[in-house]
């Protein structure tokens, strides 16, 4: 795919294009934005603009090789596992490279990806770069979560900030490339991220979300256990699952509104018509309300099979309010 199949990015191209143009091109951006967007296209691509190097207009090479590309992204170990954090020796060869000459006599750049899986130790070797950066030197950071990222490091870059496009630009984008599949669920799952859509769809997400809406109801039913569901739940994605769950959530809201089938699992209104009932409506928002709650803290830190038994665990009550240690407090009366 080249920049121009992705529209969304075209106002952030505009602004390096129109920066470059003028002579005040920064010397390091911060590209962000959630999963699944193409940041880390845009920022090969910026590379390739100030090399002045040909963009093929399909399958562009990423990531892009070059002399004057220093590539910086997590290393694997001898047993081809990858790694958790870039490492500091990494950065000190790549800022030694840009402290060279360039192969062609003109700008040298770094793509660092994930940023966020720099720790103190890296992120302290690169702060002298970007403090005191050699002539025609681009530095280009890439990350998905916000949260991660040392102050030190960020407020020295000009953020780049990619969000998803609005429903009406990314459905006819995705049907453009592939129709007769359901763009719109897809996309929903996907937080809104066409990239990340496609490889919902590429991944057969459909039968596993099939196989997730029968784990929930064999829950409800009293026929699974959290925790036993919780444990192979926590194999995947949590982000991913955590957005199943929402959108899940809120066809139930429909469901229970509008006295109808929910569009998210086609077959199912009916098995869960008798439960609902007994659900009032308002513990669904509520639920809506913990699930967002744990969208928000996710960061790649918290243990995933706890979070999932704490959301799941709810199911084997029919969303009745909880007493005890166990209980979540969201669902009790207040």
């Amino acid at each position: 795919m080249s920049l121009l199949e992705f529209p969304w990015h075209a106002p952030a191209w505009e602004e390096f294009e129109q920066a470059l143009a003028t002579g005040r091109l920064s010397h390091a951006y911060l590209i962000e934005g959630p999963q699944g967007l193409g940041k880390l296209h845009l920022a090969f691509r910026m590379a390739a603009r100030v090399l002045e190097l040909p963009w093929p207009d399909v399958d562009p090479p990423i990531p892009l090789v070059h002399p004057d590309i220093t590539w910086i992204t997590v290393e694997t170990d001898d047993e081809g596992k990858q790694k958790k954090q870039i490492g500091i020796h990494q950065v000190r060869e790549a800022c030694a490279q840009l402290g060279m000459t360039s192969y062609t006599g003109g700008w040298k750049v770094a793509v660092i990806w994930p940023a966020e899986q720099l720790n103190a130790h890296s992120a302290n070797a690169l702060l002298k770069t970007l403090e005191e950066p050699s002539p025609r030197t681009l530095l280009l950071l890439v990350r998905s979560r916000l949260d991660t990222l040392p102050a030190t490091i960020a407020s020295r870059c000009q953020k780049i900030r990619i969000a998803p496009p609005r429903t009406e630009v990314a459905l006819p984008w995705l049907e453009a490339r592939a129709g007769g599949k359901d763009w719109r669920r897809l996309l929903a799952l996907a937080g809104d991220a066409p990239l990340m859509a496609i490889l919902l769809a590429e991944e057969g997400f459909r039968e596993l979300d099939q196989a997730f809406t029968e784990d929930l109801l064999g829950v409800l039913a009293g026929r699974r256990e959290p925790l036993e569901v919780a444990a192979e739940w926590a194999r995947r994605p949590l982000p991913m699952t955590l957005r199943w769950l929402d959108v899940w959530t809120s066809e139930l809201v429909r469901l229970k509104a509008a006295d109808v089938e929910p569009a998210l699992t086609p077959g199912m209104g009916r098995a869960l018509q008798t439960s609902l009932k007994r659900i009032p409506l308002q513990r669904l928002f509520r639920y809506k309300d913990e699930i967002r709650s744990a969208m928000t803290r996710n960061d790649g830190v918290f243990n995933t099979q706890m979070v999932l038994e704490g959301l799941l665990a709810p199911w084997a009550d029919r969303l009745e309010p909880a007493t005890g240690d166990a209980a979540l407090g969201f669902l009790g009366d207040r």
